[in-house]
């Protein structure tokens, strides 16, 4: 791979550029296509071939002859996975130059193409650029007639609705060379490499009428400025492709086109009204030209269409009255998960100017306990106000154990909004309490329940931007929004899922809109972990002796914790090895089972301790030789960030977005969730090879400390509630006005 230091010769102000190429069987049409790069007045720094067919090798050996000629670095690389929009995230991670342009294979580039874009990305508030595509072939008589019916129709009227927070680039006042652009031509298109790292294009557009330019764009425009170039030109020469079953183009044109604008757009009645006139006015439109050349595909097409309206209306009422439906609402059944790509929050640089008044941001949950996501609210909301944003913190029950610590720490806490479960009167509670504190963004500090839902309705008649930070990994069949909550999704601005995985999953199985998904991971304190720490104070409180090996299990005492899995584990190894000591550190709603099932283990009360609730877990993990997980259902543990940390080996299990952080025999062991044997057989295997447990703890210490400490966590929400938009003040009246449909949907009553 291509490294910055390879460019940093040049010695200009230019940024570096990399040319994309995603290619398929079209070796000719790939060849022209480079013929127009090598002319170029401005030559790239890198020339990246994706191939998804089969490039013949004197094809690849012409292409680096070439590239090496002009002095560009080359790499051919064969797609991992077949999909445009997969080529195209891979592509960008081999990629070392500042600057993207993507290029179809059947494209011919003006001789200043390269020189017209450089000039734009000079301005560091240009995020992406679109060309002027021209097409020979849309000149006939019939090819223009057909294009105007799509104007007519409306085609992509439907758009996102908000402009980037930051300053418009200079050259927006010369309309003559650019303007702004409400999406990308994916035959030739140019983004800054960070943009495409951090937004990703979606891998669940594949086959046919991707819209994979349109929907990048809908989805990151209202983050970043997008220019359509009037000089930067490409001739798409349309070279015969695989584009031939007209009826799968049909089906697919309408999958990905409702599902880019069901996840990208905020959708009204007018703008139901309008997508149902684009697909009545591009059917009348293939219906008309069957009495035209090429009619079968017209035919094909039309029935496509058909069989897809069919498929999403299905889609729909499963999803509005059946709960999860096993319909996935992605354009396929293809993986969603990104390869190997992480976005980050996002890629835009924190908002918030210092000289700007701060963002009052209310966090509402329902008590300050002590649990894993109540200390992450408490440690977020103490960082927050270094980063312009002043937090309260609303409780609709009682403040908790956490709630002097908050105020200690000078966040403001409202408690006792919710007086029992039926209580609507906490809506106008909480308005009130948006209006008197003029709160910006209000954020229910967990998803579904009660906290997300009355938020939702008091933020809505206030008019003030909503975010859902989702803790909860949702399985296939399980609903973690009660379908109440589903239906306010529409007025939800963002939701801050922990992890890819996490995304995927809220993605299919709650059918949360993916365009206002932020991928933000758990974090922690690390300061409460200082390198070095002694554990023989930790031992000494434990009781342990030197030659003695701890096992702690730190977890609220909950059902889907799975203690009797660990208990089971624990029994059978202390018979092989008397030397073990486990420990259950946490307390919840299950205290009394898990105590019977200590009492009922057979094990030594020295064997097996039950320690309860603890404030000094970060004290104890020094002198605990090995963490584990044992539970049947996780998303983004603490616990797991916690003992890497200590510098403590970590075993849990293989699930929600675990993995994203424990590789397994790298930074801890992967188990299969609620399994005793694997546990059972994981803590022997560390307990027996004090050599593994140092190496697994070094490696996760090392990435927990790069990537997750609550800086860079407190940072990202700082960008997020920065980047949404500030709204005026609305009136009570259309605000009920326009939750009337929400409440004639659904019978307004709290959620578990």
């Amino acid at each position: 791979m291509a490294t910055k230091s390879h460019f940093a010769a040049s010695g200009s102000d230019n940024p570096t550029l990399a040319v994309i190429i995603c290619t398929r069987d079209r070796p000719d049409s790939l060849l022209e296509t480079l013929n127009s790069i090598w002319a170029q007045a401005h030559k790239p720094d890198e020339l990246i071939v994706i191939d998804d067919g089969d490039l013949p090798a004197e094809t690849r050996a012409a292409i680096a002859a070439a590239a090496a000629s002009h002095d560009i670095v080359f790499q051919c690389e064969k797609s991992k996975a077949r999909g445009l929009t997969k080529g195209r995230n891979q592509a960008a991670r081999l990629a070392a130059s500042d600057v993207l342009i993507y290029l179809d294979d059947d494209v011919t580039c003006r001789v200043d193409f390269l020189r017209r874009l450089v000039r734009l990305f000079r301005d560091e508030r240009v995020a992406g650029v679109t060309a002027t595509v021209d097409e020979p072939l849309f000149e006939s008589t019939s090819a223009r007639l057909f294009q105007l019916g799509y104007r007519i129709a409306g085609w992509w009227r439907v758009a996102p609705r908000g402009k980037p927070p930051r300053p418009a680039p200079w050259i927006l006042s010369r309309p003559h060379v650019a303007l702004r652009a409400r999406w990308l031509s994916g035959a030739a298109m140019a983004l800054r490499r960070e943009v495409v790292l951090a937004n990703p294009f979606d891998e669940m557009l594949v086959e046919y009428a991707l819209g994979e330019d349109r929907e990048l764009g809908y989805r990151i425009g209202s983050r970043h400025w997008l220019l359509e170039s009037k000089f930067a030109r490409v001739t798409h020469r349309r070279d015969p492709g695989q584009r031939l079953d007209g009826r799968r183009f049909g089906f697919m044109t309408v999958r990905n086109y409702l599902y880019i604008i069901r996840k990208t757009c905020r959708l009204g009645v007018g703008d139901a009204l309008l997508i149902a006139w684009n697909f009545a006015a591009i059917m009348a439109m293939h219906a008309i030209w069957l009495a035209g050349p090429g009619p079968r595909f017209h035919v094909q097409s039309l029935r496509g269409m058909i069989a897809g309206l069919v498929d999403a209306a299905r889609r729909y009422f499963a999803e509005a009255f059946g709960g999860s439906s096993t319909i996935t609402p992605s354009p396929t059944d293809a993986d969603s998960r990104v390869n190997g790509v992480r976005t980050p929050a996002l890629s835009i640089p924190h908002a918030g100017a210092p000289d700007a008044p701060p963002r009052r941001v209310l966090f509402v949950t329902n008590r300050l306990e002590n649990g894993g996501a109540e200390l992450m609210l408490l440690a977020l909301v103490q960082r927050l106000a270094a980063l312009n944003i002043q937090p309260f913190v609303l409780c609709l029950k009682d403040g908790g154990p956490l709630a002097a610590q908050c105020r200690n720490s000078g966040v403001r806490v409202f408690e006792g909004f919710l007086h029992h479960k039926f209580d609507a009167s906490v809506v106008p509670r909480i308005r009130r309490l948006i209006s008197s504190e003029k709160i910006d963004v209000v954020v229910a500090a967990h998803s579904g329940g009660d906290r997300m839902f009355w938020s939702t309705l008091a933020a809505k008649l206030t008019n003030t931007p909503m975010l859902v930070w989702s803790h909860w990994f949702p399985l296939p069949g399980q609903n973690h929004f009660e379908r109440s909550n589903r239906i306010l999704f529409r007025f939800v601005d963002a939701f801050v899922a922990l992890g890819e995985r996490h995304r995927g999953a809220l993605i299919r199985h709650e059918q949360v809109p993916a365009g206002r998904i932020t991928v933000i991971p758990n974090a922690i304190d690390l300061n409460r972990f200082p390198s070095g720490r002694s554990s023989s104070d930790a031992r000494r409180i434990l009781k342990l002796a030197d030659d003695q090996i701890a096992i702690a299990i730190i977890a609220n005492l909950r059902r889907e914790k799975r203690h009797d899995v660990f208990i089971a584990a624990a029994k059978t190894l202390s018979e092989m090895n008397p030397a073990l000591r486990f420990f259950i550190i946490g307390d919840g709603p299950h205290r009394d089972a898990v105590q019977s099932l200590v009492a009922s283990s057979g094990l030594a009360p020295e064997v097996l301790r039950l320690l309860g609730p603890r404030d000094d877990v970060a004290n104890l993990l020094a002198g605990i030789d090995i963490s584990c997980l044992c539970s049947e259902q996780e998303c983004f543990s603490v616990t797991m960030l916690e003992a890497a940390a200590a510098g403590c080996p970590f075993i849990g299990p293989d699930s929600g977005c675990m993995p994203e952080f424990l590789t397994h025999r790298e930074t801890g062991l992967l188990i299969p969730p609620a399994d005793a044997a694997a546990l059972t057989a994981a803590l022997r295997e560390l307990s027996a090879d004090p050599k593994l447990r140092k190496r697994l703890a070094h490696a996760a210490r090392q990435k927990v400390t790069a990537n997750f400490g609550m800086e860079n966590m407190a940072r990202s929400f700082a960008d997020l509630i920065h980047s949404l938009p500030v709204k005026p003040p609305l009136r009570v009246r259309q605000s009920l006005r326009d939750l009337y449909p929400t409440a004639r949907a659904v019978e307004i009553m709290p959620c578990a």
